[in-house]
């Protein structure tokens, strides 16, 4: 198989998207798929979306392509300020992108490879459901031997199924554990087995590591990479954008 660099979560974050890029080229990445949320957040949708739509064969719609055309109902107030933007920026740069909103409506929520699924946030619900470690058995209250989540998202999967959503990568495999990349040496033989691989968030990590997060695939095995990147440089564009939270920016500079 083609060496795969899975990117999820840009966010409109330019330079941390650039960096990401150049990291998989170097690495030998030949194919780009990216799990959604290009936009939202961040200050540079359209460099990000022109590059995602030139380097990727497969991009998915998250749960901010959905809001941009059907409204950010039920996001945090921060989240839809950004929403509201980002749809203002788009319409107004119709010259430049003139099918940019159509092109996000079709966005596809599933796509069925041979060797993986990808969605954005689980199999059941593609958009809108996450993830998270705690749901493992690990985190669970009491040691409890069911996650009922988790059996769910797994009834029916037959390969490994990448996500994204979280901002936090890591691997759920078949006994329901949670595998965190420092816990693999940040190499994870899938065997082709049904796990979720979360691979991070190129445009806003939330695991304390400020560096931008992605990972290679060659068809068996992840591998999870983290890319320095100017994190000010990307912080100061939102801090420049007078609708833009400037807590958006910040949250860059914390990793949270």
């Amino acid at each position: 198989m083609t060496l795969t660099a899975l990117l999820s979560d840009i966010h409109a974050n330019w330079p941390a998207l650039e960096e990401v890029v150049a990291d998989a080229r170097r690495a030998g990445a030949e194919r780009f798929l990216c799990l959604g949320d290009i936009v939202g957040y961040g200050a540079q949708p359209l460099e990000c979306l022109e590059l995602v739509r030139e380097l990727s064969p497969v991009v998915l719609m998250g749960n901010h392509e959905e809001a941009i055309i059907e409204g950010p109902y039920g996001f945090n107030p921060l989240a839809s300020a950004a929403i509201h933007w980002t749809r203002r920026t788009l319409e107004a740069a119709s010259a430049r992108m003139p099918d940019v909103l159509s092109w996000i409506a079709s966005l596809p929520v599933r796509v069925d490879l041979q060797e993986a699924l990808l969605v954005h946030g689980s199999p059941s619900h593609p958009t809108e459901e996450y993830l998270f470690r705690e749901d493992t058995l690990d985190y669970l209250p009491r040691q409890q031997d069911y996650s009922p989540k988790l059996t769910r998202c797994f009834r029916g999967l037959d390969r490994p199924c990448f996500v994204g959503h979280t901002h936090v990568p890591g691997v759920i495999d078949h006994a329901l554990k949670w595998i965190a990349p420092t816990d693999c040496g940040e190499v994870y033989d899938t065997d082709g087995a049904p796990c979720f691989i979360n691979v991070g968030s190129v445009g806003q990590p939330r695991d304390g590591d400020l560096r931008a997060s992605y990972a290679l695939f060659d068809g068996r095995q992840v591998r999870f990479r983290r890319v320095p990147y100017d994190v000010h440089r990307a912080a100061q564009r939102i801090f420049a954008e007078r609708d833009l939270p400037d807590v958006l920016g910040q949250r860059l500079l914390e990793g949270w």
